[in-house]
């Protein structure tokens, strides 16, 4: 089966689902705006800012224009910050021709509106069929097949289906499910709460520790989820559980990496600078969502005390902890 597919994006995630796709024999053109970074995928097959050591399949290509991109495809996958889906998405309908299968990547909340990324590309796409990924997809193993379980969430059966022909195979299987706004907000909310693990590193607190907050992580994530639309077993599957797992407990997480630094007090701010960190970008848009759904979430609340500096790490952690074994 040959599929044309276009990742827009050619950071890490998406140069590492282009490697996915096309070693499923799928030809590929990875768009983005960084000229050196695509003269790279295309005449040497390798991506090294943003994924080192791997030599790229021999079907990825790579373009400057979206148009040129995104011609005769049946999928295109969206894998771009979320901070610049709704502009990307306002591109794409220049050019997407009707039937194509859209697949958004990123994990996040847009910054002022708090929609999840499905929504902000309904709005930019309309009529378009849709898909969330979610899932343990740490880029640096997805770009090497090393074997995870992907979720693949849409409305549309037939869509979610589609997209799963093209990412399963050779260890890499995919769930399909209707709970579009559960996987979302899962991805999410795994995210927001691996910065909470890796502070739990930063300030020494412990494995016993981590393996508590990761727990008080998980029932938080449950609670929000179902208060917002998803399902319970949603948030207990790949696309939560397994996620936070992967990113709490992965050397390489930038959510861990920036938990780390807060715990240990140090220059995160600079860190934030340089790096795309999801889970402080959805920090804001969630506290929205979960005031208008009339929850105060403690672990959620202790994470923006920390990032706010409202209090040292080490104490704001020890008293949630406290606060959460004394509760019924």
């Amino acid at each position: 089966m040959d599929d044309k597919v276009a990742i827009l994006g050619s950071g890490a995630m998406g140069t590492a689902l282009a490697q996915l796709l096309a070693s499923n024999g799928h030809r590929v053109t990875i768009w983005g705006i960084e000229g050196e970074v695509l003269e790279g995928i295309a005449r040497w097959h390798r991506n090294p800012r943003y994924l080192p050591g791997v030599v790229l399949h021999r079907l990825i290509g790579a373009s400057l224009s979206l148009e040129e991109a995104v011609q005769g495809v049946g999928l295109v996958a969206v894998a771009v910050p979320s901070s610049a889906v709704r502009e990307v998405g306002k591109r794409l309908a220049l050019y997407m021709k009707a039937g194509t299968a859209v697949l958004s990547v990123a994990k996040g909340l847009e910054p002022g509106t708090s929609l999840r990324m499905s929504q902000v590309l309904a709005q930019e796409l309309p009529g378009a069929s849709i898909a969330a990924l979610a899932g343990p997809a740490l880029s640096h193993e997805l770009g090497r097949r090393r074997p995870t379980v992907l979720v693949v969430a849409s409305s549309s059966i037939d869509t979610a289906q589609y997209v799963r022909s093209l990412l399963a195979g050779r260890g890499v299987s995919v769930v399909v499910s209707d709970d579009v706004c559960g996987v979302e907000l899962a991805a999410v909310l795994k995210n927001v709460y691996s910065i909470l693990l890796g502070m739990c590193e930063g300030v020494g607190l412990g494995a016993n520790a981590k393996g508590c907050l990761a727990v008080m992580a998980l029932q938080e994530m449950v609670q929000i989820v179902v208060a917002l639309g998803g399902r319970a077993e949603t948030v207990t599957g790949p696309a939560g559980l397994g996620d936070l797992l992967a990113s709490g407990y992965s050397r390489k997480g930038r959510n861990l990496a920036l938990g780390r630094l807060l715990g240990r007090k140090g220059p995160w701010q600079d860190y934030l600078a340089a790096a795309t960190v999801e889970g402080f970008q959805a920090l804001k848009p969630l506290q929205r969502l979960v005031k208008a759904a009339g929850i105060d979430p403690p672990v959620l609340q202790t994470i923006v005390q920390a990032v706010e500096g409202r209090g040292d790490p080490k104490a704001l952690m020890t008293d949630l902890m406290v606060r959460c074994a004394a509760a019924p």
